[in-house]
């Protein structure tokens, strides 16, 4: 890959994580989730192709797994513990993708099972 294509990848990824984090931060609740669920999933899908092409492999990996959460708001509704666990996902991806090394991938993993044992797909 080029060193063109990775620094435009990157600013889209930093583009994506920051436009993530605003549209999550109007949230405030799980009901604000499920209101932009559609708008978060959005996000969270261009990062789970776009972080894997240029070797961010766990931002990607820990955007698919929050895709997962935020499909099961869009399908089943309102879903208790949805903020708290998309509010650790931005900030987990933010940090990984900087280089502060978030939370790792399982970790990541145990938690959303943690908090929302109801959630399949992980």
């Amino acid at each position: 890959m080029s060193d063109e294509f990775l620094q435009v990848a990157r600013q889209e990824i930093q583009s994506e994580l920051a436009a993530l984090e605003k549209a999550v931060i109007r949230c405030k609740d799980d009901s604000g989730i499920f209101e932009n669920s559609k708008e978060i999933k959005g996000h969270l899908h261009k990062l789970k192709g776009l972080a894997p092409m240029i070797g961010e492999d766990d931002v990607g990996e820990m955007a698919k797994a929050t895709e997962v959460v935020i499909v099961h708001v869009i399908c089943k509704g309102k879903t208790r513990g949805s903020f708290h666990v998309i509010v650790g996902a931005v900030s987990d991806m933010k940090k990984n993708f900087s280089g502060l090394h978030g939370s790792s991938l399982s970790d990541f993993k145990k938690n959303i099972r943690d908090i929302l044992p109801q959630v399949s797909g992980l």
